[in-house]
Parts: structure tokens; C-alpha cells; sequence
């Protein structure tokens, strides 16, 4: 009897092992994809303005091209400590278990079953009458090892798999993608911090040499020199000076306060920054091959992809559900009511159940759940699409800012060497006798209020270089080949 049920099993299988496995197919799961857009034309632009170069790809630890120990130090923290990475690394942590889950149904699954029942039989019950020799008092003790497998004829199990994959490899995207975000938001907040450092000392600069003016004329009023509206304005400027001060303070203690946070540590933790920048990058390396290697370059494009790659694998699962479900149970064991007939041959027991499950009407359900799983697909798609866009959108943006930024600052160092050059003139004819001190006074405003935009330009330089930084992965390499899904040409 087992025998036949046996061959009539292999029998089906073997039949069933022909028929292709049920997936979403390829021209489908690539119609609507598009390719990586062409900013070739940016690229060329930006190479011949002469401040940038063709070479490769930002590093892994792309901060260590500012050449600042203070920076490196920072994110290495940020990296340990961060509660955000922490976070994602458990996420990626979870869709690694549950990959593991998830492939457990392609294996046969053995089980071992031990109980012990402790009963008392009816006298007059059926089961008492149909074997007196039965004890009242019974103990039936069981134990049982247990197989079951289902026949992944259609590839649903593959599928499922194959999707938990697809979310793993996600998940470990969207984890660079977080460390991309937060290393690059330690580095603004770091040089936001050192830009300011730099800006309140020369507010402080820029407050004395007002008051300097205020106390001289205040002085010459008193004495009948100078009428009272001079002293007026400089008092009013003196005050402006006062209030852009306390301004810049504030800002100081706030970017602490961010660059505290992004590290991992409280607000009020000691932070020993030094008030000077790191040398500035006089030029900026574009990838050559910066349309071509982009997706598989940028970590968000990266976790879309494999989204889409697993709801497609999450469709032709759904699709499996219109055919027969195979599966196979075997159990064996050792039963007896007598603990000292347990372990022998006579107590033992056995069976063999071949089961096979077909929908026939489902009123409409399994259609429904394959229309509804297409179009999270497609969603995820237009998704990936619009993602895709926007980054080589974003690329070609930034190429554009830190451009014009670098030509601006260019300028703005030939604009504070001349207020420099007058300075030092106007100071020489001062202790000549050729010009008074209101004079000197006046033009080293004039020099300090330029090397204020000098230095807001020089931030914004440092912020256009890391914002392109980020734009083209921060040094993110896929560790996997690109799913089939992005091979497509697109329309």
C-alpha cells in the first residue's frame, strides 16, 4: 500500500517538474524601467572651467580628503555611536534572519515529538469494551519523529526566497545610505561650526573697531569738533556690530549642540574645536564614467532596485497559488501504554500522507492578491524612476553650485588681497601723518566686512563639495551584481 502511494507521488512530481517554474516575466518586470541619464554634457562643462578633473570615484573614506584630523576623529565616533546607524544595522540584522525563515520552507523539516498521556478509561466506554484487556489506569507514552516537505514545483518557495533576499540586500543599502547621510551631515556641521568660530572672531573684530570710532567721536563732540549725528550713526552701527555678535554666539553653541547629537553624545558634552579651517580644495575629482556607474554608485538608487527586483519575485509567488500544492508527511515511532513495551518492536508505528491541494474557486482572490502585488511592483517602479531622475538631476545641480562657488571664491580673494593692499597703504599714511585714524578705521571695516563673505563663500565652497560628495555615493560600492531588473535598456 505505501509502495503504490510512493510511485503514484513520484510519479506526479516527476510530471510536475516538467512545467516551468511560475515567475513575472522578464520583458515585464523591464518595460518600465528607465536607464541612468546622460549628464555627460555637465560633466564636459564643469572640466573645462578648470576646476574640476576627471579621475575616480570619491573613496570609501572620502572625509579624508579635507586633511583634517578633528573631521576624521568625529565620524569615527558618529560611525560607533550614532543611535540612527545603530538602528538600521538591526533592521538589516532582522531582514537577514528572516531570509533564513524564509528559505527553511525550500528543506524537508524533521521534527521529534515526545508526550506522555496520563488517563483513566470508562469502564463502559467503547473504547474499555472494544479491548477489556486495557487497564483502567493508562499511561500512553508517545514518541514520534516527524517529516514533512512541500513539492516547490511552481517555485513559490524560490520566489519568497528570492524576495527576502532582494529586502536584505535592500536593507543593507539603506544602511550605507544612513551612514552616507550622517557622515556627510557631521561634516557640514563641523565646518558650519569652524566657519562660524572663524565669523565671531571677526564680528569681535569688526565691534571693537566701531566702538574705536564711537569712542573718537563721542570724544570730539565733547570737545565741540563734531556735531551729535555722527556719533549717533556710529552708536547705531556700534549696536548692529553688538547684536550680530550675540547672533553668531548663538550659532556657535547650536552647532555644537547638532555636532554633539550626530556623534552619538549629549548636547553640553565638551567639544574642542579650533577655530581655523582645514586647506581648501582647489579642485574636484568627477568620475569618468559618472553615467554609467551611478546606480550601482548611489546607495538609495541601490535599495530601490532590490525593492523592485523583490516585489517582482513577491508577483510570481502570488501567481503559484493558481496550481496544485504538493506536499509530503511521514512520521514514526513508538507508542504503548507500558513503559516496558515501549522499546520494542511491537510498539512501534508509522505513516505515510501524500497530500495534494488545488484551488477551484476562490472568488477571485488569488487574482486579486497577483494584481495587487503587480502593482506594488509598478509602484516601485515609477519609484525607482522618479529616484533616478533626481539624483543625476541632483549631480548636475551641484556641478553647476560648486562651480559658480569656486569662480565666486576666486574672486573673493582677489577682492580681500586689494581691501588687504589698501589697508596697509592707508595704515602707512596714517603714521605718516597723511591721513587720520578715522580713515584707517573706515577701511579696516571694509577689509573685516570682506573677509566675512570671503569666509560665507568658503563655507559654501566646503558645503557644495561634500553635497557633490553625497550626490555620487560618498564611496559606496555594491558588494552584489545588478539585479536583472536594472540590466534593461528602459524606454
Amino acid at each position: 500500500m505505501i509502495l503504490r502511494i510512493l510511485k503514484n507521488t513520484f510519479i506526479f512530481g516527476a510530471l510536475a517538474l516538467l512545467s516551468a517554474c511560475v515567475s513575472l516575466p522578464k520583458d515585464e518586470q523591464r518595460e518600465n524601467l528607465l536607464s541612468a541619464p546622460s549628464v555627460a554634457d555637465s560633466v564636459a562643462s564643469s572640466v573645462e572651467s578648470g576646476m574640476f578633473s576627471l579621475g575616480d570615484w570619491p573613496q570609501e573614506n572620502w572625509w579624508e580628503v579635507f586633511q583634517s584630523t578633528e573631521l576624521n576623529e568625529l565620524i569615527q565616533e558618529a560611525l560607533a555611536q550614532n543611535p540612527s546607524i545603530q538602528s538600521i544595522e538591526r533592521r538589516v540584522e532582522y531582514a537577514k534572519q528572516s531570509a533564513k525563515v524564509v528559505r527553511s520552507k525550500l528543506f524537508p523539516l524533521l521534527f521529534f515529538d515526545a508526550d506522555e498521556t496520563w488517563q483513566y478509561l470508562s469502564r463502559n466506554g467503547l473504547y474499555r469494551a472494544l479491548n477489556p484487556t486495557v487497564p483502567l489506569n493508562a499511561n500512553l507514552v508517545d514518541l514520534t519523529l516527524s517529516f514533512t516537505y512541500e513539492f516547490d514545483f511552481w517555485g513559490k518557495n524560490r520566489n519568497l526566497f528570492n524576495a527576502a533576499l532582494g529586502e536584505e540586500k535592500a536593507q543593507e543599502a539603506e544602511a550605507a545610505q544612513v551612514e552616507l547621510i550622517t557622515t556627510t551631515a557631521v561634516a557640514q556641521a563641523y565646518f558650519a561650526l569652524k566657519t562660524n568660530l572663524i565669523r565671531k572672531r571677526l564680528f569681535e573684530a569688526l565691534f571693537d573697531v566701531r566702538r574705536e570710532v564711537f569712542s573718537l567721536q563721542t570724544l570730539l563732540q565733547d570737545k565741540a569738533l563734531l556735531s551729535k549725528l555722527q556719533p549717533l550713526l556710529s552708536e547705531e552701527n556700534l549696536l548692529e556690530a553688538e547684536k550680530l555678535l550675540f547672533s553668531i554666539e548663538q550659532e556657535v553653541e547650536t552647532d555644537k549642540h547638532l555636532l554633539n547629537i550626530l556623534v552619538g553624545a549629549g548636547p553640553d558634552a565638551p567639544l574642542h574645536i579650533a577655530a581655523e579651517l582645514p586647506p581648501t580644495l582647489r579642485n574636484i575629482t568627477i568620475p569618468k564614467n559618472l553615467s554609467i556607474d551611478l546606480l550601482s554608485r548611489r546607495p538609495d538608487l541601490m535599495a530601490q532596485i532590490w525593492r523592485v527586483e523583490s516585489l517582482a519575485h513577491e508577483v510570481g509567488a502570488a501567481k503559484a497559488d493558481f496550481y496544485p500544492n504538493i506536499n509530503l508527511t511521514a512520521f514514526a515511532g513508538l507508542e504503548s501504554i507500558f513503559y516496558r513495551y515501549l522499546f520494542k518492536s511491537t510498539s512501534k508505528t508509522g505513516g505515510l500522507q501524500p497530500a495534494i491541494h488545488l484551488p477551484i474557486f476562490t472568488a477571485g482572490e488569488i487574482r486579486a492578491n497577483i494584481r495587487a502585488k503587480k502593482a506594488l511592483f509598478d509602484e516601485a517602479v515609477f519609484s525607482y524612476n522618479q529616484l533616478l531622475l533626481q539624483s543625476a538631476s541632483e549631480v548636475a545641480d551641484l556641478l553647476v553650485l560648486a562651480k559658480a562657488t569656486f569662480e565666486q571664491k576666486a574672486d573673493q580673494e582677489l577682492i580681500v588681497e586689494a581691501a588687504q593692499n589698501r589697508y596697509d597703504i592707508i595704515t602707512l599714511r596714517q603714521l605718516s601723518g597723511l591721513d587720520n585714524s578715522f580713515a584707517e578705521y573706515f577701511i579696516k571695516e571694509e577689509l573685516i566686512l570682506k573677509e566675512l563673505d570671503n569666509v560665507t563663500l568658503l563655507y559654501t565652497q566646503y558645503l557644495a563639495t561634500i553635497k557633490l560628495i553625497k550626490a555620487l555615493g560618498g564611496g559606496y560600492q555594491s558588494a552584489y551584481s545588478l539585479p536583472l531588473t536594472a540590466l534593461g535598456d528602459g524606454p
